[in-house]
């Protein structure tokens, strides 16, 4: 089965005379306007981090990470 997030579908536009011009492109090609976020990845590690964490407690699971891995924290 395959899906898609509601989030990700967007209309597409037609490139106009003046955009066509500014960018180079043929006018009346398909445009997609959409905003993208780039994240660094240690932006990307610790939100990953912090998630697995919070599953962790979530299930009752006594756990931290260590290189980015769930090993029982005894301390």
């Amino acid at each position: 089965m395959f899906g898609v997030k509601k989030s990700l579908i967007v209309d597409l536009d037609k490139v106009d005379a003046e955009t066509a011009k500014q960018y180079g492109v043929k006018e009346g090609s398909w445009l997609l306007k959409q905003d993208f976020v780039l994240t660094t990845e240690k932006e990307t590690a610790d939100l990953r981090d912090q998630l697995a964490v919070e599953a962790l407690k979530k299930l009752g699971l006594n756990l931290k990470l260590v290189d980015h891995l769930p090993v029982p924290d005894v301390d």
